[in-house]
């Protein structure tokens, strides 16, 4: 090889780490999992329809309550959920349950508390177009057990329109204008 042919490459080869470089990718998407929270940290309550196998509709007030009421085979059932606690309405009273429950662990709160927790990965995807409207969307894994939810979200607010895990959807509605509450039952 010539000499100046030599030389020419190796200018080329140091050529390419004079180059910029990015910066190395974040796990996840760092600046999507910010607005989430960020956005998240204002919301006092808002309305979730549950639809899978058995449909339910309710509400959550934050920090960690929900009241829901599920129709299995026509019998509409109420429930009440504050923190691991819940509650099921039957025979004319509230009853509470000896066992912990997460049931509701799939629902945004639930997905935003557990990302804050371990600490994992939100992952941004393409947007989407659902009736004829623009949605972010991004995935989570929960590290529990791998359960993997895709949510749809509105690209300017960040809050989450709808999220689907497996079988079970979630919709949710009226960001900050539920003015019910939800009390301990006795």
């Amino acid at each position: 090889m010539p000499t100046h042919a030599r030389r020419a490459a190796l200018l080329s080869i140091l050529g390419l780490f004079a180059l910029p470089r990015p910066a190395p990718a974040a796990t996840g998407d760092q600046a999507l999992r910010d607005h989430l929270f960020a956005a998240y940290a204002k919301i006092t309550s808002y309305r979730l329809a549950v639809l899978g196998s058995v449909r339910s509709n309710g509400f959550f007030l934050a920090p960690d309550r929900y009241k829901v009421t599920t129709v299995f085979g026509g019998k509409a059932t109420k429930t009440i959920f504050i923190g691991s606690d819940y509650w099921i309405f039957g025979d004319g009273k509230w009853q509470k349950s000896d066992a912990p429950s997460d049931n509701l662990y799939v629902d945004i709160s639930g997905l935003l508390r557990d990302a804050k927790a371990t600490n994992s990965p939100i992952e941004r995807r393409p947007d989407i177009v659902r009736d004829g409207k623009r949605l972010g969307q991004f995935a989570y894994t929960f590290k529990k057990d791998g359960t993997e939810e895709t949510c749809d979200f509105d690209p300017q607010t960040y809050l989450a329109q709808r999220c689907k895990a497996e079988d079970l959807t979630i919709l949710y509605s009226d960001y900050n204008g539920v003015h019910d509450t939800i009390e301990r039952p006795r």
